[in-house]
This record gives C-alpha cells, sequence and structure tokens, in this order.
C-alpha cells in the first residue's frame, strides 16, 4: 500500500525538519565553542600554576616539590613581602608579571644572616691579598674589549666601597680556545654560557634568568647567559655591566637584597644612568670586608655622612674559618653523614651535627636522642649512640646501621618494629656473601641510583631500593679499590645535595665523578681535609688550602611546560570524541531524512 503525501505538506515537514535540526547545531556550535574556551583557559591557568610553582621551588620559596599544582599561599606570601606587593597569597596578576621580569639565577631565601634589609651569605674570601678574577669565555656578540671594561667596571664598584682589591689576570694565547682549562691561581672565573653548561643550573635561553654566581665558600664563579642580548649604555638588550654588579656580589658573599634600589635586588630594573651602589650594598660589603681604611661615604639616599672601619669583630667569617670551633675540628673522622630536607647532618659517637649547604649551623650538635625518635607508652624511643653509618633513599626513608641490626626512621621520626637484622631487610647481606656486620658505609651512587655498602675491603650493591624486596645482585660483593680505583679505606660516602657521591677516609674526603668513573680532576686535587672543606674549622688547626671549586645543587628549570597538561589535554581528546559523536548523529538523520523524502518523491 503506498501513502501519497501532497508537496505543501512535504515542504511543511521538511522545513520544520530542518529549523528542528539548525537550532540543535547552534547549540552544538556554541556548546563547542564555550567548552573550547574552558579548556584554553584551564590549559592557561595550569601553565600559570606550573611556571609559578616552579618558580617559587627554585628560588627557595617552596622547600620540597610535588607534582601537583597546589602552590602554598605561604609561600606566595613571602615571595610578594620579598618584593614589595600586597601580601594576597594568590597568584595574581601584578605577582605573575613580576615572577616574569628578567632575573639573576640565585634563590631568593636560604639560611642567612640579617643586618637591617641587607643579607649576608656567610662566607668570604680571607684577606690575603687581591682578588684575582679571569674571564675564561667571552660572549660571541659582543666585542672581548668592552667586556673586560665592563666587568671590571663593575668590580671596581664594590673595591670603591670596601677593603676589596681586585687584579684582571688575562687569558693566555695558548688557552683561548680552551675555556674549561684547570685554572689553578685566580679566584673569580667568569665565563658566558648557553643552556645546560655542567652546573646544574642551565641557562633558559633570551630573558627570564641572566646570570647566576656562586658564593666564596664555593669558589666565586660567575656566570652569565649568552643567549641573552648583551648591550652597554644603551637602554636596549641587558645592560652587562649592571648584571655583572649584581652577580659579583654573590661571588663575594651578598645574598638577595629585598630592598628594590639596591643592586642585589633579584630584579633587572632596565639600563640605569649613573648606576652605583645603594646604601644597603655599602653596608653589606663594609659588613663583610670592612670600609677604606680612614675614609667615610656619603649616602646616596641621605645627606648623613657616615664612617666605617674594618673591625675584625664585625666582619663575616671567612671561607676557611669560623668563628665557633666545633669539636669534630680535633678529630674529624665521624660515625655517618645524611642528608635530610638539604641539611647535611654528621653522626659522631653520641652527638649529630648539623650542616646547610652554606655553613655548619651552630644551634648543633644535638644528642642524637634528642633528634630522632619517638614515643611509645610513655617512653621515648630513639636510636643508638655510636652507629656504624646510615642510608638516606629519595623517598625519605632514613636506615641506621649498628653490627648485624638496623633502625628505621622517616625523616626524623622513629618507625616501630625495629631493630631488625639487616639481613632480613636487606636480602644477601648476610655471612653467606661475606658480610659479618659493621657496615662502614651506605649510600645511593649517582651513577645508577642504586644503594651499595661497604665493608673494609668489600662493596655489595641492592638490585632495587625497597625494604625487605631488594637483594644483592649476584655478582657482587666486587673490591672496593677495583670498583672505585681509591686506595683508601672508605669510612663514610653518601649523595649530596649536588648530584654528585662523596666518599671519606677518615680525615680527607674524595668527590667523584659518576659519569666517568674515577675521582674528579679540579683543583686543589682530592682528597681533601674534611675539617677544612665540610666542617668550616679555625684556619690554625687545619693545613692551610685554596678555596673549594664544587658547586652547590639548586633548582632544574623544567624542559616542556606542555607536560603539566597531558592529563588536561587527555580530558580534551575524550571531550572532542564526544562532539564528534554527536556530529556524525546528526549526519545521519539528515541522510535518513533524504531517503525518506526520495522514496516518496
Amino acid at each position: 500500500m503506498r501513502f501519497v503525501v501532497s508537496s505543501d505538506r512535504l515542504l511543511f515537514l521538511l522545513i520544520c525538519f530542518l529549523l528542528q535540526h539548525l537550532h540543535i547545531c547552534l547549540i552544538l556550535i556554541n556548546n563547542n565553542n564555550s567548552n573550547d574556551n574552558n579548556n584554553n583557559n584551564l590549559i592557561n591557568n595550569n601553565n600559570r600554576l606550573f611556571y609559578a610553582k616552579e618558580f617559587l621551588t627554585r628560588f627557595g620559596y617552596i622547600k620540597t616539590n610535588d607534582s601537583s599544582l597546589y602552590i602554598p599561599p605561604s609561600a606566595v606570601r613571602a615571595f610578594q613581602r620579598f618584593v614589595g606587593l600586597n601580601r594576597t597569597g594568590l597568584i595574581d596578576e601584578l605577582t605573575w608579571q613580576k615572577m616574569r621580569e628578567p632575573r639573576c639565577g640565585n634563590k631568593d631565601l636560604r639560611r642567612i644572616q640579617r643586618r637591617k634589609r641587607f643579607i649576608l651569605q656567610g662566607s668570604r674570601w680571607p684577606a690575603n691579598g687581591p682578588l684575582t678574577f679571569r674571564i675564561v669565555k667571552y660572549p660571541t656578540t659582543f666585542p672581548q674589549q668592552f667586556v673586560d671594561t665592563e666587568l671590571t667596571k663593575a668590580l671596581k664598584l664594590w673595591s670603591s666601597s670596601s677593603n676589596l682589591e681586585f687584579e684582571h689576570r688575562k687569558l693566555k694565547k695558548s688557552n683561548e680556545l680552551q675555556p674549561n682549562h684547570l685554572d689553578r691561581k685566580t679566584d673569580i672565573r667568569i665565563s658566558f654560557e648557553i643552556g645546560d653548561h655542567g652546573d646544574t643550573e642551565p641557562f633558559d635561553g633570551p630573558g627570564n634568568v641572566l646570570g647566576h654566581a656562586f658564593f666564596p665558600q664555593y669558589g666565586g664563579d660567575a656566570h652569565f647567559d649568552n643567549d641573552e642580548y648583551w648591550t652597554s649604555k644603551s637602554t636596549e638588550g641587558v645592560n652587562l655591566f649592571q648584571v655583572a654588579a649584581h652577580e659579583f656580589g654573590h661571588s663575594l658573599g651578598l645574598e638577595h637584597s629585598n630592598k628594590p634600589e639596591a643592586i642585589m635586588a633579584p630584579f633587572f630594573k632596565g639600563y640605569t644612568p649613573n648606576f652605583t651602589l645603594q646604601e644597603d650594598d655599602i653596608r653589606a660589603i663594609q659588613a663583610l670586608y670592612g670600609g677604606k681604611p680612614s675614609k667615610s661615604f656619603s649616602s646616596p639616599l641621605s645627606n648623613n655622612i657616615e664612617t666605617y672601619q674594618a673591625v675584625a669583630k664585625q666582619m663575616a667569617p671567612s671561607v676557611k674559618s669560623s668563628s665557633r670551633i666545633s669539636p669534630l675540628c680535633l678529630d674529624p673522622k665521624f660515625d655517618a653523614i645524611i642528608v635530610i630536607d638539604d641539611d647535611t647532618y654528621i653522626f659522631k659517637d653520641t652527638l649529630v651535627y648539623r650542616r646547610s649547604k652554606l655553613a655548619m649551623d651552630y644551634d648543633y650538635p644535638k644528642a642524637i636522642r634528642d633528634v630522632f625518635g619517638r614515643w611509645e607508652g610513655g617512653i621515648w624511643q630513639t636510636l643508638p649512640d655510636h652507629i656504624d653509618t646510615a642510608l638516606v633513599w629519595p623517598n625519605q626513608n632514613i636506615f641506621f646501621f649498628k653490627g648485624k641490626h638496623y633502625w628505621k626512621t622517616i625523616r626524623f621520626q622513629l618507625q616501630a618494629g625495629y631493630p631488625r637484622l639487616i639481613s632480613d631487610g636487606f636480602r644477601g647481606l648476610d655471612e653467606q656473601h661475606f658480610f659479618t656486620g659493621r657496615l662502614d658505609a651506605a649510600f645511593v651512587y649517582s651513577r645508577d641510583n642504586q644503594t651499595y655498602f661497604v665493608k673494609d675491603a668489600m662493596v655489595w650493591r641492592l638490585n632495587m631500593n625497597v625494604e625487605f624486596a631488594g637483594t644483592i645482585d649476584v655478582d657482587y660483593p666486587q673490591f672496593v679499590a677495583r670498583w672505585l680505583h681509591i686506595g683508601e679505606k672508605i669510612t663514610s660516602a653518601l649523595q649530596w645535595i649536588n648530584g654528585r657521591t662523596y666518599f671519606f677516609s677518615y680525615q680527607n674526603y674524595y668527590r667523584y665523578d659518576h659519569i666517568n668513573h674515577h675521582v674528579e680532576d679540579s683543583y686543589p686535587t682530592y682528597p681533601r681535609s674534611i675539617s677544612e672543606w665540610w666542617l668550616q674549622c679555625e684556619q690554625e688547626q687545619v693545613p692551610t688550602t685554596s678555596t673549594d671549586y664544587s658547586h652547590i645543587s639548586r633548582w632544574k628549570r623544567a624542559a616542556l611546560i606542555f607536560e603539566s597538561n597531558l592529563t588536561n589535554i587527555d580530558t580534551i581528546k575524550s571531550n572532542n570524541g564526544r562532539q564528534r559523536s554527536k556530529d556524525n548523529f546528526f549526519l545521519l538523520n539528515i541522510l535518513i531524512f533524504m531517503i525518506i523524502i526520495t522514496y516518496y518523491l
């Protein structure tokens, strides 16, 4: 049976159908645009949060970083207070723009000694003649003679207001093509670098970080980003003289200042005619090195004339000395050494000492029982004294070894169920594998991030860093001297905050090149004195050597912000898939309708 449909009715049905689907199309298009805008806003907001968290972590406002995008409001307020913004605790537009300004790569917040506004890092160069500097690697886009002039002028800013003198040692012709050659006679080495240049602090191209410098305790070297457009006396590009004056302040022992007009403020302010030290900078440098003898200076911010004399008791400790004698200096051989939250803890007999990245902590030593332990049934349970060694894993599980037993803490909190046998927690570390107790060292090696145990002449390797599950590898034990190429007995070891592995042998230590698997070739050569380089003992107690050129580890910039949006992109793809399904359903309806019309016509 065939139905006959009039053309008027058929036209009416067609118009209704098209109007209905036109309405659906408009709704879908509007929703699609709205979803796109929401997705774009989500990505932009997450990008901003990711960058802000990495920024706050890098510059010392967040101590420990994780994979989440949560930023503690206290960290944001600390940054806002330091740079003089309203302390909202939010990443508002002013805070965001401040974070994006060109600046120095050194941290803003550390353990510091504060004198009014300016901040002292805690180490200085000893007063035994002029400080020498050498430019070992010149920029590729700025003439060398101008570089010499600008950098010398920047150092003169500091010598003009202090008891410092500088001597420029020019690079010999034979070494001009070898910028990284071993330089045994220069205090401050200056170089222009690109990207990752070997100090765990890569540059990031034009803008953002312009340079960084190491404090006297860590060699005083200054690095500048070669990708910047360096200029002189111009509002274009980045003024080399101004940035160098700031970085050399770090090389001399000054931290960042929270006084915006100070040279040691962390952000680059653009080209400034008549650029000179401010009162905050002058007070800081004279607190370290004293003023020019029998001279005064006029503060650029006031009409008052103030006189500063070089008084020893007002000056900060030098690199090689400390204002307080540590008992460890008399006998620097210790029982164990570990790192917790970037602080180094050194165990000897019944005491524990603490060292920050920069200096020994004078609130220590403390009794081990007062630092590590837990309450159980009204009794304070703690670690034993005279431990053999200790081991820290990246998850903050810490193991303390004594005899054939071990104890476990999570940071400072002693865990229940200990002590246990070493052979139970670290399977294979037993008499069948020639281990009889009393470890000398336990550490995570920088090359493979696996755990190694040392006892006398033997070394064992754990196949995974998991308690009770990890077992000793089948081709271990091996001889320490053959594996490490160190002939001395290893008495302790650790992977420090700069990612390097250090081996201690009684009163000396070695820093290890884990890439080439040998003791680092550096000057002064290894082994070096623990008392001088780690404990900052008084000069008369230890042999005199030169300044340490080891670099502290600081924040590594993320390679791609895109990685923070993987989850969001998966969500967007899912939304787009649902959108395509709706579009396909609409096209299917049109096709069915056209088939019906064709049939009746």
